[in-house]
């Protein structure tokens, strides 16, 4: 997903959020129509009336948060809705976002209400699940918005860091040496990202990562390491952050060095 341009310096975090915002639509779009719809939910309906509002508040509870989770993670290039990245990143306030406890505290409850009864429906059980899977995912979003918070951008536009003034010296692409009107004393210098790339994928190995996601992450830091000095290399990046999203903790310490390649 393309990121409009005055984001881009936290390009990396927004990336993440976009990734988060497709799996709560797939959880929208997909498992719950099809728990409740598809399976064997309707079976609630033998329960008192007690159980029943409140299984049934599992399922409004789960789908409405995958709905709107789902369609603001990935509305930040709406620019008439959200002006600045601070607009956006403060949209979260009084949400979904800060309800997680709360949230927390109503699985349990409904839990503890499942173990109570007979013969409850599957579709319920995996509706649990689900919602589970949800506040996992809504835990990554808060913190991936503490991390928007320590962004510059986010500090100058709420008035808490100044404006940087702009260097009068543009560099873009230097590979080798540049000689004007001078004796040529200057060196080469060549960056060598094979320990950046090593050091990725010794991480990712070494994390409590579940093994299909590990392969697949490792996949993409190979692919990352291909497309190095390629057009293509910037697609392979964004990828990356996508499919890492639930495991920035252990690639985070990699992104200064990986960003220094995008060019």
């Amino acid at each position: 997903m393309d990121i409009r341009k005055d984001f881009e310096s936290a390009a990396t975090f927004i990336h993440r959020l976009a990734g988060l915002g497709e799996e709560f639509s797939q959880y929208n779009n997909q498992k719950w129509p099809h728990l409740k719809n598809r399976e064997d939910f309707d079976k609630i309906y033998r329960f008192p009336d007690k159980e029943r509002i409140q299984l049934e508040e599992l399922y409004a509870k789960g789908r409405d948060c995958a709905i709107f989770m789902g369609s603001r993670l990935r509305d930040f290039n709406n620019i008439g809705q959200f002006p600045s990245l601070a607009d956006y990143v403060d949209s979260f306030d009084l949400t979904w976002v800060n309800e997680r406890d709360d949230l927390e505290e109503f699985i349990e409850k409904i839990q503890t209400l499942t173990e109570s009864l007979e013969n409850v429906p599957w579709a319920v059980r995996r509706m649990i699940d689900v919602f589970e899977d949800q506040l996992r995912l809504l835990t990554a979003v808060r913190k991936t918005l503490d991390f928007l918070k320590q962004t510059t951008l986010y500090k100058v536009e709420k008035g808490d860091a100044p404006v940087e003034k702009e260097s009068g010296i543009t560099i873009g692409h230097i590979n080798g040496k540049v000689n004007i009107n001078s004796t040529d004393n200057s060196t080469n210098i060549t960056i060598d990202s094979s320990p950046i790339f090593g050091g990725l994928s010794s991480a990712i190995s070494n994390a409590p990562i579940e093994e299909k996601q590990k392969t697949q992450l490792l996949a993409k830091v190979e692919e990352l390491k291909q497309a190095e000095g390629t057009d293509g290399f910037v697609q392979k990046y964004k990828e990356f952050m996508q499919n890492a999203a639930n495991h920035m903790t252990v690639v985070a310490p990699f992104i200064p060095a990986l960003t220094t390649l995008l060019g």
